[in-house]
C-alpha cells in the first residue's frame, strides 16, 4: 500500500454490524504507511457535485489502473484506517493530480490570516 494508490476499503456503518466498500486514496506517505497498522486516506464518491476542498479525477488523472467512473476526491473526508480495512489497490492517481490534492488538503488545514495570539 502505497501514497497515491486508489484502494477499495471495507467501512463499518456506525452500528459495526455491517460495512459497505467504498474507494478511497492513500494520503499518508510510504515511511509511514511503511511502519504503522494504518494508513491515512481521503474519500473518493461517484456524486460530481461541486465541492470546495475536492479535486474530479477520471483516468485521465491515474498513472497506473482503471478508475470505473469518473469521481471526485475529498480532500475533506480524511480518515485514519487500518490496513485490515484495506480489500486491494485497483489504481493510483498520477502525481500533478497528487500535488492539486495536497494543494486542497492545505487550504483546508491552513492557519487563519486572523488570529487570536
Amino acid at each position: 500500500m502505497k501514497q497515491q494508490d486508489l484502494v477499495w476499503v471495507k467501512l463499518p456503518f456506525s452500528s459495526l454490524e455491517e460495512s459497505k466498500v467504498r474507494p478511497a486514496v492513500i494520503v499518508s506517505n510510504n515511511e509511514y504507511n511503511n511502519g504503522s497498522q494504518d494508513v491515512v486516506v481521503c474519500a473518493v464518491t461517484s456524486s460530481l457535485e461541486q465541492k470546495l476542498y475536492s479535486v474530479i479525477i477520471d483516468n485521465k488523472n491515474l498513472s497506473k489502473g482503471k478508475l470505473p467512473i469518473k469521481s471526485r476526491i475529498r480532500a475533506d473526508k480524511i480518515m485514519q484506517i487500518e490496513k485490515s480495512l484495506i480489500i486491494s489497490a485497483f489504481a493510483q492517481i498520477d502525481n500533478k493530480t497528487y500535488d492539486i490534492l495536497i494543494n486542497e488538503i492545505n487550504k483546508l488545514i491552513e492557519r487563519n490570516k486572523t488570529s487570536n495570539n
